[in-house]
This record gives C-alpha cells, structure tokens and sequence, in this order.
C-alpha cells in the first residue's frame, strides 16, 4: 500500500444522522421535486405518485443489497471495496473508474441545473430578464461552493447537508400540508393507479426509469466508512434510512404536485416549455413569496447536491491512489482531514464538462447528456455491486442462493431501466452514451490490464 504522508482521515467524525443525510442531501431532494418530477411526469402523467412509489421498491431492493454488503467491509473505497471483496481487483477497479466517471457527470449535471433553470425560473416565473452568460458563472460558482463547503471538513460538510436536507424536505411537504388542507376536494387515490399514465403501464414503467434518478444519490454514505463511528452498522442501516426518506418525500411531493396540478393536466405540467411547473404551481396557491423561498430551495438543493458528490467521489479516488491504482497524489488529505487534491479534481473536471458542454450542444442539450452519460454509470456500477453479493457470500462460506435471487432480480430491473434510457433519442442522449461508451471500454481495458503492485488497503475495515 503507498504511505502518503497525507493519506489518513480523521477517524470517529460522524455518526449515523450525518451518514444518512449525507445519502439524502445527495439526491437533491427539493432539486427533484421542483425538477427532476417534471421528466417523470411527461410519461407517468396523472399516475405520477404510482411511479414514485414502485421506484421506491426499486431502489429499495438496491439498497438492501449495498446494505447487506455494508455489513462485512466499510472504507473511503464505498462501491470500489465491494467489487473488490466479491469479484476481485480488475473489477473492482472498473468500477472504480466508471463510479468516478459518473460522479463527475452527475455533478457536472448538478451545476447545469443550476445555470440551465435558475435563468428559466427568474424569467418564466418571475419575469426578470437574465444574459446569457450567466449560464457559465452559475456554474462555476456551485462547483467552487460545493469544493470549499467540502473542504472545510467531513464533520462540517455533512452537518451542512444535514441540516439544509431537513430544512428543504421539511419546508418542501410544510407547503404540500398546506394546499392539500386549504382545497381538501383535490386529493384523490386515482394518482396511484395507471389511469391516467401515457399508455396506461408503459407510461407508468417509463416514469419509474427517470424517477430512478430522483434517488441516484442514495448510497452517497458508503465512501465515508473510515470517518464513520461503528462503520459496519452506520453504514448499512443509513442506506437503508436514506432510501426510506427519500421514498417518503418524494411519493408525498409527487403527490400534492399532481393533484394540485390536476391529475387530467399534467401533460402541461411536463411542458417543455415551462421548465418550473413545481414553482408555477406554488406561487398560484401560496403566492410570489412561497415561489421565492422554494426557488431559493431548490438552488441550495443542488449546492447540497455538489457536496455530497465531491464529498463521496474524492474518497474513493483517494483510496485508489492508496492502492496505486491512479496517481499517488490523489490520496493527499489536507490539514483539515479532506481528500483536497482529489476534490479539486472533480470540481474542476466537472467544470470543464459542464461548461465545454453548454458550449456545443446548448444549456439544456449539456443537461441532458450528463444526465445519460451519469444514468448510464449509475446503472453499470449497481449491476456489479449486486453481482458482487452471492459471490462475496461464497468467500464467506455462506448461503448465497437467497443472495444469487436479489442479484439476478435486481440486475434484471438495472437492465431493463438501462435499455429504456435509449426510448427517446436525441442528439444530447447519443453524446452521453458515446461518452459512457468510450469511457467504459477505456477503462475495462485498463483494468485487465496485468498488475503486480495489488494490494487490499488496509483502511478497509473487513469482517
């Protein structure tokens, strides 16, 4: 193993709360109500809530099995470790460079949202007019908060996302408690059958594949094992919480934002046109006032976003270092115990993504190819963790036949939700699956590569 002279991280800072909603804050919470809702809804329609909830069940059984997993091994490696103690190194390291592929997409896709619908929200809801080049400093300006609120500390960042998630989620449904109460005659349990869904099931299936997204960040927590108190235990149960209160939130704000809507309208809700309905809506039942504060939301939703992804991702880039997998600089942790050089990378590659992007293809054709290019990594990396389970089972000498159902169901779900993300083909979706595509092939190469310097870190804690 190299021995940086900054490789350690500070052992013992958090706990269970810290880990848990460092799994919520990643997803965005009032981010994927106010946007991520919207792409779901072009499909699901009135039967939105229905696609929310069996997306719940999806993850769900995805997070059941990075739990189980959660149980024997814990470390800055999160997903890396797993393949590794189930299928070895050369896989693990693909799904090392492919989890780090995808979190610089998805952060990139972070801060598109920012500048692509904050200038879209200004003008559409509020009227004020917006230059163009304010697209690029939105971006930049996320990114280099989301960097510096991580840098200040693992303790501090996730106490940051922390409170912020509670504060948007609790604000967020507090609005939805209150329109449901001042017009009672909207609520209605047809939203959780398919009647009103683009045809009927399909519409409803299609739904559950971009409400998938609205979760992404779920196991956001597994990188942080070695800061983490009881890592075993912390972690497995917060994967599990995190998906719980996320399902919640969303099955709940799907809801309100479809009655209120209309259940019969909501092919106008998923206008694309208006790329802020959930604010649209809002302001007409609880005025200008609410409008702003769940604009503000939204926007400090996706600043928690960017820390949770740099937070995660410079970790298992720093535990690879350790492994001499990538360059031995990457595992440098600065005086405040922060995998620095790591995270600079990923703000800095995801800037450059980002803004090169938007520069081509246009705001929104930038937002739609980091979002498949991401999609496409998230779905690649959960198939191998949950290939990862019976074999890791086998390892141990135990049962793996109850193990091997999970896997098989599960990858079969991940696969079906990979095929579906090429229904609707655009330019932007051709990009971000030549990149997933390159990329991949780049980095499976690298990893048959033969290596005699394979190691296990010793900052896997394993049982």
């Amino acid at each position: 193993m190299n021995n940086h002279r900054y490789s350690s991280l500070k052992r013992n800072a958090i706990g269970f709360k810290e880990n848990m909603f460092q799994g919520v804050a990643g997803s965005a919470p009032a981010g994927a109500a106010v946007a991520t809702l919207t792409g779901a809804a072009a499909y699901a329609l009135g039967s939105l809530p229905l696609a929310a909830f069996i997306a719940f069940l999806v993850v769900f059984l995805n997070a059941f099995i990075i739990s189980r997993l959660s149980t024997r091994i814990a470390g800055a490696g999160g997903y890396y470790y797993y393949v590794r103690d189930g299928l070895g190194n050369r896989p693990a390291r693909f799904t090392g460079f492919l989890y780090i592929f995808y979190q610089i997409m998805a952060l990139a896709f972070i801060s598109l949202s920012v500048g692509v619908f904050v200038p879209a929200v200004l003008g559409a809801v509020f009227g004020i007019a917006i230059p163009g080049y304010l697209m690029y400093l939105l971006i930049v300006a996320v990114l280099a908060a989301g960097f510096l609120i991580s840098y200040s500390g693992v303790r501090e960042s996730t106490r940051y996302t922390m409170y912020m998630a509670i504060a948007e989620m609790a604000i967020v449904a507090g609005m939805g408690v209150i329109i449901l109460v001042m017009k009672p005659s909207i609520n209605t349990i047809s939203v959780f059958t398919p009647k009103f869904a683009y045809g009927g099931f399909s519409g409803v299936g299609i739904g559950v594949l971009l409400m998938y997204t609205a979760f992404s960040g779920f196991g956001a927590s597994t990188p942080l094992g070695e800061e983490s108190m009881d890592a075993e235990k912390t972690i497995s149960r917060s994967v599990l919480f995190t998906v719980v209160v996320l399902g919640a939130f969303f099955v709940f704000a799907s809801y309100y934002f479809t009655v209120a809507w209309g259940p019969a309208n909501m092919a106008s809700y998923a206008n694309p046109n208006n790329l802020a309905p959930g604010i649209t809506m809002i302001r007409n039942y609880l005025g200008t006032g609410a409008a702003i504060l769940i604009t503000a939301l939204f926007i400090n939703s996706l600043l928690t976003g960017t820390v949770v992804v740099t937070n995660s991702t410079s970790r298992v880039m720093m535990a690879m270092a350790r492994d001499g997998i990538i360059n031995e600089s990457f595992s440098g942790v600065s005086r405040r115990k922060t995998p620095h050089i790591s995270a600079a990378f990923v703000s800095a590659g995801s800037a450059i993504i980002a803004i090169v992007s938007a520069a081509v293809l246009g705001g929104f054709g930038a937002f739609i190819m980091t979002a498949t290019a991401a999609t496409l990594g998230v779905l690649l990396v959960h198939a191998l963790i949950n290939i990862s389970l019976p074999a890791s089972d086998m390892h141990l000498h135990r049962s793996f036949y109850g193990s091997m159902i999970l896997s098989v169901v599960s990858v079969a779900v991940l696969g079906f939700i990979f095929y579906s993300t090429f229904m609707s083909i655009s330019l932007p979706v051709i990009v971000g699956s030549l990149a997933f595509a390159i990329f991949s092939v780049s980095a499976l190469v690298y990893s048959l590569k033969n290596r005699t310097s394979e190691v296990h870190s010793e900052m896997a804690v394993e049982s």
